[in-house]
């Protein structure tokens, strides 16, 4: 059954965008049960050509974790930038903060110019993943900026001792999952860190890519 997220109801309908209609039209749907998200809920609704879902029944559909995680994503290259907001998206993220280090390629900061197409990766994720919310994208962040966050902050850093590990942790109910760029971080910003109370953790013997970490990090929140 295909799913929709829709922002406008009237009386017992749901209206589609042009977006939507256009593609119920190229699978050449005219008259077919679909789900419709509206408000973080779920109905079934029967589709009425062109534009129009209307309300069968109200779902019992929780597909969220009970953790408020948060993500933030350097500014890596564009590819495993999208990538990465695809999986965190997947595995249930509810923020999602891009953000420059010191070690920031500035040949990925207009990884952020197309602010519209980012959304609409995290929209289609959000959808295929069958959430029950999308996950909000934030403004471009400094690293300082994430610190500031009154929340568990929990940095992936490849130099941390390796008893340190991210699977002994105890989880808060807000937290964010932070990695570095390619070129990590540097001496100075893990200082800052441990200063904000951040907790500094190594995920696996190997070095891993900032998509990489976020997902096993994420995978482990899911448990």
């Amino acid at each position: 059954m295909y799913k929709f997220f829709i922002n406008v109801k009237q009386n017992d309908c749901f209206i589609l965008n042009e977006a939507q209609q256009r593609h119920l039209k190229v699978l050449r749907i005219k008259k077919e049960n679909i789900l419709i998200n509206y408000q973080n809920e779920f109905y079934e609704c029967e589709y009425i050509f062109p534009n129009k879902a209307k309300i069968i029944k109200k779902l019992d559909i929780n597909h969220e974790i009970n953790l408020n995680i948060i993500a933030a994503i350097p500014l890596i290259k564009k590819e495993h930038f999208e990538f990465a907001l695809q999986k965190t998206t997947e595995l249930g993220v509810n923020e999602i903060i891009p953000f420059v280090s010191e070690y920031t390629d500035k040949s990925n900061l207009n990884v952020m110019q197309n602010k519209s197409r980012l959304e609409k990766i995290i929209l289609e994720a959000s959808q295929q993943s069958f959430r029950n919310k999308i996950p909000k994208l934030l403004p471009l962040h400094t690293f300082n900026q994430i610190l500031d966050y009154p929340y568990q902050k929990i940095i992936a850093y490849e130099k941390q001792d390796k008893s340190e590990k991210f699977d002994n942790l105890s989880f808060e109910k807000t937290l964010i999952c932070i990695v570095g760029p390619e070129g990590g971080f540097n001496f100075n910003e893990i200082k800052k860190a441990l200063e904000k109370n951040a907790k500094i953790v190594s995920l696996t013997k190997s070095i891993l890519r900032s998509e990489t970490a976020l997902i096993y990090m994420l995978s482990k929140l899911n448990k």
